[in-house]
């Protein structure tokens, strides 16, 4: 096995994770139990392959020619002569051109094994980045070719043909096999993980540290090493560190090192070099550290297609990499064929790989995209919907009483002529009185619930709300199921991946993680929505122009409704270098721009007020029937300059000249030509309903006015600013005023805006 070969093996069994024996599951497993025959694969069979599409055309006795040739160069040498000293006709001379062309006429077998490997492995190298496979389509060094299909603007990412798995809750127990018949167990006693869509910050920052043995559980120790079984057992904790400023990674290997080398058995299966590079050695046990704790603290992701995916990108790097037009145009046949069969050999080998690997892919694909199970589900149900023959069980259930008083304070209440007091355990009139009291059946026997629930008819009909606590992509895909194309509004707040409230993403993809990421649940978001549905998301200055890319690639560019600023901290972000930040904002957008329809807030009343006239059609005003301000032109609105015809003596208002009759224009205070605000038509329909009025001012100057009807709210801003969308004071001071000091989580929503943006956005909230 030549040095090209080695390489390109070792580089098929990090691709297929065959040093990962924890993988114990669906397609793994198989792997696993098959191992030897897979790595016999690598290491046997394919080479076979290799040499039988290659042999056709490899000179057998190159080495045989080329100890012949070393024979007449020493026997030249040894008269004191070279070989081109050598007349032409001489018969050393003559051997020696006959044995050069054989040699230039035939190929060695294994330069070209060498050749055949090293494009091998340049193509999955490329591709393959720490379990995933990367778009990478190079074009030429340091230019790299994207799909395009003529638009004229495109959107693309690393990561847009593959799902976005999240994977910072999956801990897992780690464990491996030495040659030696050593088992190495990596064993989780005890982890914390960040809450919501925030990352943790450089305060926060959880990494893996050794167990610390301690008095509480004297059981468990940091290291257990069992000589009969051949075990070894490494304790972890995942946890925000006393120390932040020690690197844990280098202090874990430390101590593991000193404890195997204090141990004769586990010194050379564990500590052995296995990198090939002599400038980073890692020993086994470093190795499979590394990859236990990378395991558990990075996202990855699943391709959609990874068997279409590679076999274009294999044309593609055979047609610009490996064949060149320059080794075609020879007239040595023998040549040309040998090159083809090397380019044969590539492709052949490389399409079987790609197959197992899709396999492998298409199944985790499967996995992903599986109906997940519901491992529970409750009810909270008021007490006006429950039977009154479960009181008793109710009252007797502490748990639920308790929930109660810290909820409610119903310890508080205290009788009076028309009040029933609070006791422990409530009276059934107590319940009676107090209908609104939440019962959670989460504090039941399944036996309770599942008879309370079917004693409400219609009971899905009348569940007014439904939370899911669930990742975020599977539980849309779970709502879609009963709720396909019937949901008014979607609001998204996602991480928004800046330093402070981020997600955890694969190294050097964090834009292309993000995208991924919102891609895959806008298009979930979009089946929900009915065709007048609007989708609602919150996000700040850092992703908003990705936002909007990928929200135009799912619904549309011709369907964004707009952006809305609120000023959430007027006195700015301290931490900005430039521009104190103060707003965030939501994005929205329209399942069909022609069927979204959008609520008017509310008129205050000091907006009310300004409708002071009253008539049978109800409140109203009058305002000027010119128009000013931007596009009010004659040039940019002709057909709304036209000249208005007025009687004083009678009152008439026409679009006909009449004797002694005025003739007004839209004249502005400058002297400038304006436009009326409709069309001679509208006008005319105006008129005929006694809207149109004219008034004669100072200078006698007559001033057409149009009526204007009191609204029913007014169209909402795409800025608000207030006191009352301060997200320190209605937000994070807000929470604790129900909660209490302990924060329950970082950077909550303003109820406020909450609350005004979905009214906006739907005249029914589903």
């Amino acid at each position: 096995m030549n040095e090209y070969q080695k390489r390109f093996v070792a580089l098929l069994k990090t691709i297929f994770e065959l040093d990962k024996s924890d993988l114990d599951f669906g397609i793994y497993r198989i792997i696993n139990i098959r191992q030897r025959e897979i790595v016999d694969y690598f290491e046997n069979r394919l080479p076979k392959k290799i040499q039988e599409i290659l042999a056709p055309f490899a000179n057998e006795k190159t080495d045989e020619i080329k100890q012949k040739l070393a024979k007449i160069e020493s026997d030249v040498e040894s008269m004191g002569m070279t070989i081109d000293a050598l007349q032409d006709n001489t018969p050393k001379k003559q051997e020696y051109i006959a044995l050069q062309k054989q040699l230039s006429q035939g190929s060695d077998m294994s330069a070209l094994e060498s050749d055949v490997y090293s494009a091998l492995y340049s193509f999955f190298n490329r591709y393959y980045d720490e379990g995933d496979f990367i778009s990478k389509r190079r074009y030429k060094e340091g230019v790299y070719a994207i799909p395009y299909e003529g638009e004229e603007v495109k959107l693309y990412w690393a990561n847009q043909d593959q799902y976005y798995i999240k994977t910072a809750e999956n801990f897992k127990d780690y464990s491996f096999v030495t040659k030696e018949g050593i088992n190495v167990h990596f064993r989780l006693v005890d982890a914390t993980i960040e809450q919501n869509n925030n990352k943790e910050t450089d305060d926060s920052k959880r990494v893996f540290m050794l167990y610390t043995e301690n008095d509480e559980r004297p059981e468990l120790k940091t290291f257990e090493w069992n000589a009969e079984s051949k075990e070894l057992i490494i304790r972890f904790i995942f946890d925000i560190p006393a120390d932040k400023k020690k690197n844990y990674v280098d202090d874990n290997y430390a101590k593991i090192r000193e404890y195997i080398i204090g141990v004769p058995e586990l010194m050379m299966p564990l500590m052995y070099q296995t990198s090939t590079d002599p400038k980073k050695p890692v020993t086994l046990i470093q190795k499979h550290l590394n990859g236990y704790v990378a395991k558990n603290t990075f996202d990855y992701f699943i391709h959609k297609d990874l068997g279409g995916f590679l076999t274009r990108e294999l044309d593609f790097f055979i047609k610009n990499e490996v064949m060149h037009l320059d080794d075609l145009d020879t007239d040595n046949e023998v040549h040309a064929e040998s090159y083809l069969a090397k380019v044969r050999a590539v492709k052949r080998i490389g399409k079987e790989i790609i197959t197992f690997l899709a396999q492998i892919e298409n199944f985790q694909r499967k996995l992903w995209l599986k109906k997940k199970f519901v491992v529970e589900t409750n009810w909270c149900i008021t007490l006006d919907h429950i039977d009154k023959s479960f009181y008793p069980e109710i009252i007797a259930n502490k748990t639920q009483i308790q929930e109660w008083i810290d909820m409610y304070a119903i310890d508080e209440i205290k009788g009076d002529l028309n009040t029933t007091a609070f006791t422990n355990p409530p009276s059934i009139d107590f319940l009676k009185e107090n209908q609104n009291l939440i019962v959670d059946t989460k504090n039941f026997p399944t036996t309770f619930r599942d008879r309370l629930i079917a004693s409400i008819d219609n009971i899905d009909e009348n569940t007014n709300g439904l939370m899911i606590n669930s990742e975020n992509y599977h539980a849309l895909n779970l709502l879609s199921i009963r709720y396909n194309e019937s949901v008014d509004c979607c609001y998204f707040d996602p991480p928004y991946n800046t330093s402070e409230g981020t997600f955890i993403y694969k190294n050097g993809y964090k834009e292309s993680s993000w995208a991924t990421m919102m891609l895959d649940r806008l298009n979930v978001s979009n089946r929900l929505m009915k065709s007048s549905a609007i989708q609602c998301t919150a996000i700040d200055d850092f992703e908003h122009s990705l936002l909007e890319y990928v929200s135009d690639t799912i619904f549309g560019r011709n369907n964004r409704l707009g952006n809305l600023a609120i000023e959430i901290k007027p006195s700015g972000r301290t931490n900005d270098y430039f521009l104190a930040t103060s707003h965030e904002y939501i994005n929205f957008y329209a399942k069909t721009y022609s069927e979204a329809a959008i609520c008017f807030f509310p008129l205050s009343e000091e907006q009310k007020s300004l409708y002071s006239e009253d008539s049978d059609l109800g409140a109203h005003k009058w305002r000027d029937f010119m128009r000013t301000g931007g596009y009010s032109t004659p040039e940019e609105r002709p057909n709304s300059f036209y000249p208005i015809f007025y009687s004083e003596e009678t009152g008439d208002i026409c679009l006909n000249e009449k004797p002694n009759y005025i003739k007004i224009l839209p004249v502005d205070s400058e002297g400038k030509y304006r436009v009326w605000r409709k069309t001679q038509p509208s006008l005319l329909t105006h008129l005929a309903n006694n809207e149109i009025r004219i008034v004669k001012r100072a200078n006698n100057v007559y001033k057409v006015q149009i009526i204007d009807r009191i609204k029913e709210g007014v169209r909402p801003k795409s800025m608000w600013v207030g006191s009352k969308y301060d997200a320190s004071s209605h937000g994070t001071k807000y929470i604790k005023s129900l909660f209490g000091e302990s924060a329950l989580f970082s950077f909550p929503k303003i109820c406020t805006c909450s609350k005004r943006y979905l009214v906006y956005s739907s005249r029914r909230i589903s």
